[in-house]
């Protein structure tokens, strides 16, 4: 029995360890150095250069890359955002491909993006959560890596809601969605929170779809899992008609790095960092050895 149990451990161990040399890490660069860009093939053409955005419930091709690719409109839909409505055609990709990492049969949106090849002329598509929502990956603003991850990934988990195509995030009394593609804290309501709103500081928000003006103001702190945030810079744009369960918008580059894990709902943010003991954890882990010390507290300085 005692040869089975060990036989078992190093089975269990042997596959952890072809789990971590098989992450793969991908270059990512950042337009505005906060809106991460990734090489994409898109039905073997390319690469073409698409922003990863966790906001964006479904992926988007430039209307002119779509033209290139030949891709046929299916129908139409309409997208709401922040700031307005589009009507949209929506098309069908066969395959998208980022380093070896592939899913097949991606039904994308086509739009013009004026705003975001506004942001960067070299933008032609949008990763969205039906693409991304098939992987377990990290996206490392501090290193400006998109790393996919197949093992194990430390730090405290924070459990988020996916029903409705995004991730929903508790922090205190509000749900925040998380989104890559945001350019700020943005919250929709005001009531019961600790707001410094300035009345004459007006913001313009712009998005594809239009404009809307909000106010700026500071939220004195934001608690996310064992992440703490003081004096926070956000954006308040109540009444956007936005069909959400969202009570803002909360940006990727509020921290170092995350871990999106969409097989188990949860992410991690500011995971510890992968070393070459990565293999001794897991041997550790595998033999019920390893406890990670998850009560670590990370603070960004009063702006």
């Amino acid at each position: 029995m005692e040869k089975l149990t060990t036989k078992l451990a190093t089975a269990a161990l042997g596959l952890l360890l072809t789990q971590f040399a098989a992450a793969e890490e991908v270059d990512v660069r950042f337009a505005q150095k906060r809106f991460a860009v990734v090489p994409v093939l898109v039905d073997g053409q390319g690469p073409y250069d698409f922003l990863l955005d966790t906001g964006s419930t479904t992926s988007v091709v430039d209307k002119n890359l779509a033209k290139d690719l030949g891709l046929k409109p299916l129908g139409r839909t309409v997208i709401r955002t922040a700031s307005g409505s589009e009507r949209v055609p929506i098309a069908r990709i066969h395959q998208m491909r980022i380093g070896s990492r592939s899913t097949e049969t991606v039904l994308v949106l086509i739009s013009k993006m004026d705003g975001l090849r506004k942001l960067d002329e070299n933008i032609r598509g949008i990763l969205g959560f039906n693409f991304l929502s098939r992987f377990r990956y990290t996206l490392d603003y501090e290193h400006q890596r998109l790393r996919f991850e197949v093992g194990a990934v430390f730090g405290t988990r924070v459990p988020f809601d996916a029903s409705s195509r995004s991730i929903l995030l508790a922090a205190g009394n509000l749900r925040f969605l998380l989104d890559t593609g945001a350019t700020g804290v943005f919250l929709f309501r005001s009531e019961g929170l600790d707001l410094e709103v300035n009345a004459r500081a007006i913001k313009r928000v712009s998005t594809n779809a239009g404009h809307r003006i909000g106010k700026s103001g500071w939220l004195e702190r934001l608690d996310i899992g064992d992440v703490s945030l003081d004096r926070v810079p956000v954006t308040l744009v109540p009444e956007t008609g936005l069909e959400t369960k969202a009570d803002g918008l909360l940006p990727g580059t509020l921290f170092d790095a995350i871990y999106f894990d969409h097989e188990n709902d949860f992410v991690v943010l500011n995971p510890t960092p992968p070393s070459p003991r990565a293999p001794e954890r897991a041997e550790q882990e595998a033999e019920g050895g390893f406890r990670p010390d998850n009560a670590h507290e990370h603070r960004r300085p009063k702006r």
